[in-house]
């Protein structure tokens, strides 16, 4: 039975989790590996997912920044350790050619100011620590359930960010109370970039049916960042999030221009993590995939060979929920036919793209995977250093899966996390949309 924690307050906000992996060293610099806080798959998949997605909103407002001849402004609200200065400093730009330089949409010089908020005071010395003696960055705690508190005496910012669901930790009354908040302080054409637990991932079933006309939190840990012995063994905080659609973001931002005459419009959504998440492996609540960010982790380790077979998926179709089955049908299908060519080319297969039954319906992201792998397959058989299956193939396998998920994910809240990019005012037209 899975308690529904219907008030932020009855979990103290997970204060006990966030400061116990704080000393842990799981909110330190990058460590990688096949677990943890910075696993491959967060490494490799989801920060670079995030910011391919982020790239053309930032690069607008990183150009408009140029034109006031000063550098962007950002604010990150619910900050953790100061990931979102890591994600928004490394967006590399578009079409980067063969030479040396890897350059970036926002690097460090171009921020003029990156002030992290957060609620943990754990949070904000070890981001203190992280960051000490990078200019024009600081750490603050305040709680963002009562709004923007001391930023409000701050110059406007270009954006209001945040990432790995740290909004989701405020209830509905709080987060209208912090973007009105946002929307009063910011100029037009500021961008609000939030990041949220979704609703309809393949992670939580057990939640689908009990959002219905509830508040949409629920509880929620972090288990996934111990090994599965010490989950059985140790006493696991917990604490409540409200889980998201795309749809509520819409209606959220309706509500908030239709009660308090306030401008705020989403401009796009994604869905980030389909069958990656970080309860994927837990099975925590009820999880309808096998554990796959297990395996999709091996596919990016160094020297490590993985067992293919056990990527493969099934999802099987939720009472009630039509859309979402089809969706997370039609995605689990194409993720299960790329693997499975994969394992014929790799045993040696010649396989003809074009004979596949049903290749003329295959969705163009799917058809331009599968050309991808069988052109890698076909083009390192020459290479005799290293472990070419583990370090090359296993790798491109790992990436075709994820720009899979990018060309199928639309934005529903089908993932474990949503995330939204709204922008501040009408008269500013994003050249985004």
């Amino acid at each position: 039975m899975i308690k529904r924690v219907d008030s932020v307050s009855e979990c103290t906000e997970g204060k006990r989790t966030y400061a116990e992996n704080v000393s842990l060293g799981n909110y330190e610099r990058y460590k990688g590996g096949l677990t943890g806080k910075h696993d491959n798959v967060r490494k490799y998949w989801e920060d670079q997912v995030t910011r391919n997605f982020l790239r053309p909103f930032v690069k607008e407002r990183v150009d408009f920044a140029k034109r006031m001849s000063r550098g962007l402004r950002v604010v990150d609200l619910g900050c953790g350790s100061g990931q979102g200065y890591e994600l928004l400093t490394r967006i590399p730009q578009r079409n980067l050619g063969l030479d040396v330089s890897l350059r970036y949409v926002l690097p460090p010089a171009r921020m003029d100011r990156y002030l992290g908020i957060d609620i943990s005071e754990d949070m904000v010395e070890q981001g203190r620590e992280n960051y000490k003696g990078t200019p024009g960055v600081s750490f603050e705690v305040g709680d963002l359930r009562e709004g923007l508190g001391r930023v409000r005496s701050e110059q406007p910012f270009d954006i209001y960010f945040s990432s790995y669901g740290s909004m989701s930790h405020l209830e509905n009354a709080s987060i209208r109370c912090c973007l009105r908040d946002v929307v009063r302080h910011a100029e037009a054409g500021a961008l609000i970039v939030l990041d949220l637990v979704g609703k309809y991932s393949c992670e939580w079933p057990a939640y689908w049916n009990t959002d219905k006309g509830t508040s949409g939190m629920h509880e929620y840990s972090m288990s996934y960042l111990l090994e599965k012995q010490e989950r059985i063994n140790r006493d696991i905080d917990k604490f409540s999030l409200r889980f998201w659609s795309g749809s509520e973001v819409e209606d959220l931002c309706f509500e908030l221009n239709d009660s308090s005459g306030l401008d705020i419009r989403v401009l796009k959504s994604m869905d980030r993590s389909l069958f990656v998440g970080r309860h994927v492996d837990t099975r925590e609540y009820g999880c309808l995939l096998p554990p796959l960010r297990h395996i999709v982790n091996r596919l990016y380790e160094v020297d490590v060979r993985t067992g293919l077979n056990n990527l493969k998926t099934s999802y099987t179709p939720t009472d009630g929920f039509p859309e979402e089955n089809r969706f997370l049908i039609s995605f689990g299908n194409a993720w299960n036919q790329l693997v499975e060519f994969t394992l014929e080319r790799l045993a040696g297969n010649p396989v003809d793209l074009v004979d596949l039954e049903g290749w003329p319906e295959f969705p163009p992201a799917l058809q331009l995977a599968l050309m991808n792998m069988d052109r890698v397959v076909d083009s390192v058989g020459w290479i005799k250093a290293g472990d070419v299956r583990a370090n090359i193939l296993e790798p491109q396998l790992a990436y075709s899966l994820r720009n899979l998920e990018q060309s199928f994910q639309c934005g529903h809240g089908f993932g474990h996390s949503l995330v939204a990019v709204l922008m501040v005012g009408s008269e500013t037209k994003s050249s985004c949309l």
